[in-house]
């Protein structure tokens, strides 16, 4: 009942929460040893940008790992997930979600732009992504949905792979099909569609 609470709560606006941003920062700190000091993330595969991202999608991709529902024990180790509490993850993902990183530094904002078919991967992305992560990819912070366009391609394209695999869920559904079919090329085509909605790469 209470994580049921805390997650509702998540929905809201950061100034509504229960939450302590300065804690949050600071339990950080084993994140960023990855994951960059203001969560910007690297462009590889391995080590996705947070800054920005939904806490209600954080604290449920936290305790996703915490519950080996996603697997990645070298992280686990590294950030020390099971020794910390639900208000300190709490206090993670709402810190993450307000970073800002193009007050901090545009640079660190920055995407790298795709390459492949960008009309095909319109039509992809209009077509099965647009409704849940909006026409500009930018996701819907309340509904907990993770903007796109902000996130590195080459981890995306590990994550479409890593949900044909069938080793991760995608949109909550052990059943979804909307990566089943794609092959290796659709993937590359949606995925320079995406970065080319990155306000990095608008011109």
């Amino acid at each position: 009942m209470k994580r049921l609470l805390i997650t509702l709560l998540l929905t809201f606006p950061i100034v509504t929460q229960a939450v302590d941003l300065e804690n949050g920062k600071k339990q950080a700190r084993s994140c960023a040893l990855c994951h960059g000091h203001y969560g910007q993330g690297t462009p590889g595969p391995a080590s996705p940008r947070l800054a920005g991202t939904p806490a209600g999608y954080m604290v449920k991709q936290i305790e996703a790992y915490i519950n080996e529902e996603r697997i990645n024990p070298r992280m686990v180790i590294t950030s020390s997930l099971h020794s910390i509490s639900e208000e300190e993850i709490d206090d993670i993902a709402a810190y993450y979600e307000s970073v800002n990183l193009e007050k901090i530094n545009p640079i660190l904002n920055r995407i790298p732009a795709w390459p492949g078919n960008i009309e095909l991967g319109s039509e992809l992305y209009n077509g099965d992504c647009k409704s849940c992560h909006r026409k500009n990819g930018m996701g819907k912070s309340r509904k907990s949905i993770p903007a796109l366009a902000l996130q590195y391609p080459r981890y995306l394209f590990r994550q479409i792979k890593m949900f044909q695999w069938d080793k991760r869920v995608h949109d909550d559904d052990p059943e979804d099909e909307t990566f089943d079919e794609l092959k290796d090329q659709d993937i590359e085509a949606l995925l320079a569609y995406i970065s080319s909605l990155a306000p990095s790469n608008k011109k």
